[in-house]
């Protein structure tokens, strides 16, 4: 009986230890590394003695001996054999640190593509979350857009209505830009033109406007395939006055409150001018201050901030990561790592500080 006694104690005791140091993992910082241990190496120790020998050692040895046993290996060593990175680890095990100020995620979204004449879109190429849009549009049957620029657009739409008065510039007589005064209760009132496109849309639009232009391609319109309408991510956004009181579209669009507001705020929503018009040798396409592109608000805010092109910025974040990869980097580690800590990307916060033209300023930050 005495004997028996000693051996359900003995289990008993060593029971509540390994108890302990499953509860002590699980809490400690290293216990994430620790996982990705096979199980074999962690019960090796505990199990390569058969249970009599442990049994009947344990009567005669104090519980501290088998606690000690148990945990005699450095918690180090385990994180070091650890496969999975965690989520403070900046250099993500790769010898390469991403140190650019857009994420890799971001870059290698289905949003970030770049659509124009030398990257052309396939002839079958139709996005799958196609909507129709939830805000004022020019056609009663209602653009079509993807979901998450439809989301964006919504936002913008409703804070646009919120401007009721605004400063912007328009040209004098004489070619001078001088300031002028919006104010109207309606606010800014906003209105989508156009939005996806299908390859054969685009490819009966450009074929039309060959046709009007004596079959000369001025960059106006897009062959198919190089229209970004046909991504879903582009729309072409008016005033509802402009839209009114002009059949075409010209940059005159530009001297509209509408317009520069755009230009100014598209960002924080996601969007980017996309053909700005000191970038048109770039673009390959005329100043359009119509047309806005979705590109998610991290990329958004960083051409904005640094006054890119998305050609430029394409060119710029493929060469990096290039770099990234050729000193070492692993992108699927880097992305991993980015899944653990997702930001909102740039911030945009109104200060108490006036500018010139009497409105407020507005701070950037990653």
């Amino acid at each position: 009986m005495r004997k028996l006694a000693a051996i359900v104690l003995a289990l008993t005791i060593l029971t509540g230890c390994c108890t302990a140091f499953a509860e002590d993992a699980v809490s400690s910082p290293d216990s994430q590394s620790a996982t990705s241990e096979p199980a074999s190496s962690a019960a090796e120790d505990t199990t390569s003695e058969p249970a009599s020998a442990v049994t009947e050692a344990a009567p005669s040895e104090p519980a501290s001996t088998v606690t000690e046993d148990v945990t005699s290996e450095p918690a180090s060593a385990a994180t070091e054999a650890a496969a999975t990175p965690s989520a403070t680890d900046s250099s993500v095990s790769t010898g390469a640190t991403w140190d650019f100020p857009v994420s890799l995620t971001e870059l290698e979204s289905d949003h970030a593509i770049l659509v124009n004449r030398d990257h052309l879109l396939d002839a079958s190429f139709v996005p799958e979350d196609l909507v129709r849009v939830s805000v004022k549009c020019v056609s009663s049957s209602r653009a079509e857009v993807r979901e998450v620029v439809n989301d964006a657009l919504e936002q913008m739409f409703a804070d646009a209505s919120l401007v009721t008065e605004y400063t912007y510039k328009v040209k004098n007589k004489a070619g001078d830009w001088i300031d002028k005064q919006f104010s109207d209760t309606r606010g800014l009132r906003l209105i989508v033109k156009s939005g996806y496109r299908s390859y054969g849309t685009q490819k009966t639009t450009y074929n039309n406007y060959l046709a009007r232009n004596n079959g000369k391609d001025d960059g106006i319109s897009s062959p198919p395939g190089a229209s970004e309408h046909q991504s879903g991510l582009a729309l072409d956004v008016l005033s509802v006055d402009y839209n009114a009181n002009n059949q075409y579209m010209n940059d005159s669009f530009y001297q509209t409150p509408e317009a520069q507001w755009l230009a100014e705020n598209c960002y924080t929503y996601g969007f980017i001018l996309r053909y700005p018009e000191d970038k048109a040798d770039i673009t390959q396409v005329p100043y359009e201050p119509w047309h806005i592109r979705y590109v998610g608000r991290e990329i958004a805010g960083y051409i904005k901030v640094n006054n890119l092109s998305l050609e430029e910025f394409t060119e710029l974040w493929q060469q990096k990561l290039k770099d990234f990869e050729a000193s070492g980097g692993n992108v699927d580690a880097q992305l991993l790592l980015e899944s653990t800590r997702r930001t909102n990307g740039l911030e945009s916060t109104v200060t108490e500080e006036y500018g010139e033209d009497g409105d407020a300023e507005i701070s950037l930050a990653f």
